[in-house]
């Protein structure tokens, strides 16, 4: 099964190639409206690089958010419209899910963080069982890093979206001892949304085009353009 996975809801967006669990090919470049206009160059570039047709997917998965607004309504919206087009199924994976997935296995809780505004970021927490699945223990939620207290516990583990930043904050608030994923793990890799996305495609699962919609958390923060004297 060939399937192409997106992910715009973080700070770099990252696109992959999957045949069934082997990664064929995976971009992570970086976000901001000024790249999005490289997204779907980018998604032939890549299809063109593993050898495969867009007519040989067999299916799309997305990462629905929490994040950055625009990159979640751009990606959606990219991803409906392949689907639509290519008359392929599409799956919907929550963010904050397909980020704690990247550390399988370990006994710690998982602690996602992905950055949002007002010094805030959106964060969940997660549990590996003894049968091998993930498990949540806490919503989705948005708050501020000093809060994160509240939520977790000494056996936890973070991981996030923009290591640089957010982890000064985090040794500033909880203490140096916490213990953080490798850099190199920080932010959400598209082979992550597609390794969650590809078991449901497996099973013949997939979402409707219409009633698949961004997760968001909070209101947008849109402001009114200031008038000219």
């Amino acid at each position: 099964m060939n399937i192409l996975s997106i992910n715009t809801s973080t700070n770099q967006y990252s696109l992959a190639v999957m045949k069934g669990e082997i990664l064929l090919g995976e971009y992570i470049l970086p976000s901001g409206s000024s790249h999005f206009g490289d997204l779907m160059p980018s998604i032939d570039d890549l299809l063109k690089k593993v050898d495969l047709r867009p007519q040989k997917l067999d299916g799309l998965t997305i990462a629905l958010g929490p994040g950055s607004f625009t990159g979640i309504r751009i990606g959606l919206a990219v991803a409906k419209g392949l689907s639509q087009c290519l008359d392929i199924p599409i799956i919907g994976v929550p963010t904050l899910i397909a980020m704690a997935n990247q550390l399988p296995y370990l006994h710690e809780d998982i602690c996602p963080l992905v950055t949002s505004r007002k010094g805030e970021v959106f964060t969940a927490l997660f549990r590996w069982g003894s049968d091998g699945h993930l498990s949540r223990l806490k919503e989705d939620t948005c708050l501020r890093i000093r809060d994160l207290s509240y939520i977790t516990g000494n056996n936890t583990i973070f991981i996030g979206n923009d290591f640089s930043n957010q982890v000064p904050i985090i040794k500033q608030q909880l203490g140096e001892k916490k213990v953080l994923a490798p850099a190199n793990l920080w932010n959400l890799k598209a082979s992550s949304v597609g390794t969650i996305g590809l078991e449901r495609l497996k099973k013949g699962g997939s979402d409707s085009l219409s009633e698949l919609v961004p997760i968001y958390l909070r209101e947008a923060d849109i402001r009114l353009p200031k008038k000219v004297s």
